[in-house]
């Protein structure tokens, strides 16, 4: 793999506190390589990032993983294992995995000139507006959303608050909280010793702003937004979790990377998209001044993981650099 340096300059460019890491694998190799302001390399990074939505991969892994042990199935409905209102249709698992149930995000904010102004504000990134939605909540939401008419049900609409119910649904189906299940799953199953939930006690990569130190997103213990986007993880664990998925490492890791939806643009896996003229692999994340794209090609036997703390706007060129390399001749 090989990557264009006129690019990572480019991202880089007069980004003060800039910490762009990259964890490369071919064919047995492992390669990580971080880059500071203007892209100047620098010691590779091993402190951890917040990954976002990455952290949806992880969850449906967890799915995957229950699946096969026959623990649950995918045509279960969150009814199964929710004590919710009989006569009302709720999504499957299946749905909620593949972003097919209909369920649309509720307003983070109290009006749109609120919710652009969060947006375009570096400040106000780093204050996370989805810890305003506790346990206490995630109940009376669900019934709400699943009486609304769903124009979008049975077509990909990507959903955080679809991953949050699903979280919370495989929480009550293994007899515990999200945050105990996806953490037992983390330390016992795949054994990532810089992957958690648990931001506050790790060493953390700071979020930054024109020079400024924005720190990190904050997330309750009942925050029912966690599952959408609450873990954070270093290059090393990430490269790790990518390598394990690209030889198969584990049954249920190939069954959550196999096709169970596909639309028009892109194919979906429990929670990975699937480019549909190429086999790669792949999910991005990002919360406030992070993200991550996270990738890998069966063919190529590459894989790739991209974590930066200097987002500026809302385009997504993290996403096309990672490509870019993985994709690299």
């Amino acid at each position: 793999m090989q990557f264009n340096e006129n690019k990572i300059r480019k991202y880089c460019k007069n980004k003060s506190g800039m910490m762009l890491t990259l964890a490369m694998h071919e064919k047995g190799t492992d390669t990580i390589k971080s880059f500071g302001n203007n892209g100047i390399p620098v010691a590779p990074e091993y402190r951890a990032y917040e990954i976002g939505s990455v952290s949806k991969v992880v969850l449906s892994t967890l799915l995957a993983k229950c699946v096969e042990e026959n623990m649950l199935s995918l045509s279960d409905t969150i009814d199964q294992y929710i004590d919710l209102p009989p006569g009302i249709v709720y999504p499957s698992l299946l749905q909620l995995a593949t972003h097919t149930s209909g369920y649309s995000d509720p307003a983070l904010f109290d009006s749109f000139f609120e919710a652009v102004s969060w947006s375009l504000s570096s400040s106000k990134r780093q204050f996370n507006p989805f810890d305003d939605f506790k346990s206490d909540w995630i109940v009376s939401a669900i019934i709400d959303a699943s009486r609304k008419p769903k124009k979008g049900k049975g077509r990909f609409r990507y959903s955080n608050f679809g991953y949050s119910v699903l979280g919370h649904t495989l929480g009550k189906a293994l007899g515990g909280s999200y945050r105990d299940c996806i953490t037992s799953f983390i330390e016992n199953d795949l054994g990532l010793s810089v992957t958690s939930c648990n931001s506050g006690k790790m060493d953390m990569v700071h979020g930054f702003k024109k020079g400024n130190d924005y720190g990190n997103w904050e997330w309750s213990e009942d925050s029912a937004y966690a599952p959408a986007g609450c873990i954070c993880s270093n290059a090393a664990d990430m490269i790790a979790f990518a390598k394990m998925n690209l030889y198969d490492e584990r049954s249920y890791l190939t069954f959550s990377h196999r096709k169970q939806h596909s639309d028009r643009l892109l194919d979906i896996g429990l929670g990975w998209v699937i480019e549909k003229d190429d086999d790669i692999v792949w999910h991005n994340g990002r919360t406030g001044l992070f993200h991550t794209f996270l990738a890998f090609s069966k063919s190529k036997k590459r894989a790739i993981a991209l974590l930066s703390n200097c987002v500026n706007g809302l385009s997504m060129p993290e996403d096309k650099l990672a490509l870019s390399i993985l994709k690299s001749d």
